[in-house]
């Protein structure tokens, strides 16, 4: 569960939390593969906290998405960018949790 010390910024950016120090947003990343058994498309989602910026948690996620057990998991095949849903995982001055983003990173601007 999200924390006030979640909440992000109204610029988007990092944010401070209660002891002062700057916390990195969180993000909710959507990667999309097919495994080897079906021809149907599949998502993973990966929460990265530990990212200052969308490119960082995009990386982030791909790393784990591509580790040798998410691999193993999923049937085999390493996954790409491509087609990966992007989003910032806010928490509003009412502790709500939202989700901020277009989704499909294709509809984004590149990062």
């Amino acid at each position: 569960m999200l924390t006030a010390m979640d909440r992000s910024s109204p610029s988007g950016t990092t944010e401070t939390g209660a002891h002062g120090c700057a916390r990195p947003g969180k993000w909710l990343i959507g990667v999309p593969f097919r495994s080897t058994a079906s021809p149907r498309v599949v998502c993973m989602y990966y929460v990265v906290g530990e990212a200052g910026d969308v490119s960082r948690a995009v990386r982030v996620a791909l790393a784990r998405a591509n580790s040798a057990q998410e691999q193993q998991a999923r049937g085999g095949g390493s996954v790409t960018e491509e087609g990966l849903e992007v989003r910032r995982i806010t928490l509003d001055a009412l502790g709500h949790t939202r989700l901020d983003g277009p989704g499909d990173r294709s509809a984004a601007p590149s990062w």
